[in-house]
């Protein structure tokens, strides 16, 4: 072999080496790609899995303690006195936040929206009391959420619910 030979023999095996290290990288990247969406979705999965833990500690609470049972029953249908009224509020504002988180959890695509809708099912907008506090503060809550459950009251969502 002379040393033209050699010289295209030696470029031909750094053409194949450059191309045997493109598809290396091309894998790790697509590798790197899904290891990032796995982490993703663990993470998704861990805020959906604390919001309904939350949602199933404020249930607990209303079974374990009469008053508080009391306070989220006049949510759908009561007036109270004024301590009572703080307490019902703030009992309103956690459900309303609750659905809050839901939705944006919704917006980034972590749950669907039969998943949203059965989380803002139990919101006690079936009565004038849950009605009457959504219409005042729901100002305090993102636009896009506000829409949202304007639409399922105009729905009847919350009417239905309560036949259910």
């Amino acid at each position: 072999m002379n040393r033209q030979q050699w010289k295209d023999f030696l470029e031909g095996i750094g053409f194949l080496a450059v191309i045997g290290s493109l598809v290396f990288v091309g894998l790790e990247t697509q590798n790197s790609a899904r290891q990032i969406a796995l982490n993703t979705q663990a993470t998704e999965i861990a805020a959906y899995q604390a919001l309904v833990f939350n949602i199933s500690d404020m249930n607990a609470i209303a079974l374990a303690d009469e008053s508080v049972a009391e306070i989220m029953s006049e949510m759908r249908d009561g007036t109270l006195g004024k301590t009572r009224d703080l307490q019902l509020a703030s009992a309103l504002f956690m459900q309303f936040r609750h659905g809050d988180i839901a939705y944006f959890m919704y917006e980034r695509g972590v749950i669907d929206e039969n998943r949203l809708k059965s989380t803002l099912r139990p919101l006690p907008l079936d009565g004038p009391t849950g009605q009457t506090f959504w219409n005042q503060y729901k100002f305090a809550f993102v636009e896009g959420y506000q829409r949202y459950i304007d639409r399922l009251i105009e729905e009847d969502f919350y009417v239905q619910s309560a036949l259910q």
